[in-house]
């Protein structure tokens, strides 16, 4: 798989690219601590597009940064697209990518010909609670510094019977090894889930994935009565699955990526 090394001002960022040449170019951005490879599936099943599948800072084989609020973390994947400068620019994000990929839309929407953001993670809006808190990060936070090698990482976060270990949870696993400590201790929850900032704010055509609450959705029904017609630019959908929804409703999510390419 060809990965790539883009410099931007403020710290490298890896990539992966198809080197397929066409008229639409998709940048795909994973969500929480995940890197590219998340992506795998869909640049088998999207292979005649151009695609770039990108490692977030502080994430994967990307460098760090000292700041990493939502503007200052996307800025570097900004720059990559407006250096690649396609006609065509299509970015998909899920969950906290979703939210990078929201951002985006807002700094450079004009610049682009859609955006998809997957069940981005507006849940945790609530008062009270910080993403700093929320699910395996605390775990990390108290533990990593003490990680002196990848299966560390494994054994800390999956326990110590590895029959109860899977594909998915090693993967997990090694994706909190490999991202930043700064990644997490320097996160700004307020900017993240600023949710009407980002709706009224979006400048391209966007198209948000929601997955059912009930069964692990991360756009709470409280939210979807503030958003959903603040800007006529953004379509939702629904989808009766989990947080997952392009690994369990894959034929549905891709007709509505398939919606935005050929919007």
């Amino acid at each position: 798989m060809p990965e790539y090394t883009f410099k931007s001002t403020t710290t490298n960022l890896n990539y992966f690219h198809n080197d397929v040449k066409s008229e639409k170019a998709i940048f795909l951005v994973p969500g929480g601590w995940s890197d590219w490879r998340s992506w795998w599936q869909f640049t088998e099943d999207f292979s005649q597009y151009s695609l770039y599948a990108i490692d977030p800072p502080g994430r994967g084989k990307s460098g760090d940064l000292d700041n990493f609020d939502l503007d200052s973390l996307v800025q570097p994947m900004v720059d990559l697209i407006e250096s690649i400068n396609h006609p065509n620019s299509y970015v998909i994000g899920h969950s906290y990518g979703a939210l990078m990929a929201c951002e985006i839309g807002m700094k450079i929407g004009e610049k682009l010909s859609g955006l998809l953001a997957e069940d981005p993670g507006w849940v945790i809006t609530y008062e009270g609670t910080d993403i700093k808190e929320w699910g395996p990060v605390p775990n990390v936070l108290k533990n990593k510094q003490d990680w002196k090698t990848s299966l560390d990482a494994v054994y800390s976060m999956n326990g110590p019977d590895k029959d109860s270990w899977d594909m998915n949870s090693i993967i997990f696993a090694l994706n909190f090894y490999e991202a930043s400590l700064n990644s997490m201790k320097l996160l700004n929850v307020e900017d993240n889930q600023d949710f009407e900032r980002i709706c009224n704010g979006l400048k391209v055509k966007t198209y948000i994935a929601r997955a059912n609450t009930e069964k692990g959705g991360m756009i709470p029904d409280q939210v979807m009565e503030k958003v959903e017609n603040l800007n006529p630019l953004i379509e939702f959908q629904e989808f009766d699955t989990g947080h997952g929804i392009r690994s369990e409703m894959p034929n549905e999510y891709y007709d509505l990526v398939n919606k935005m390419l050929n919007h």
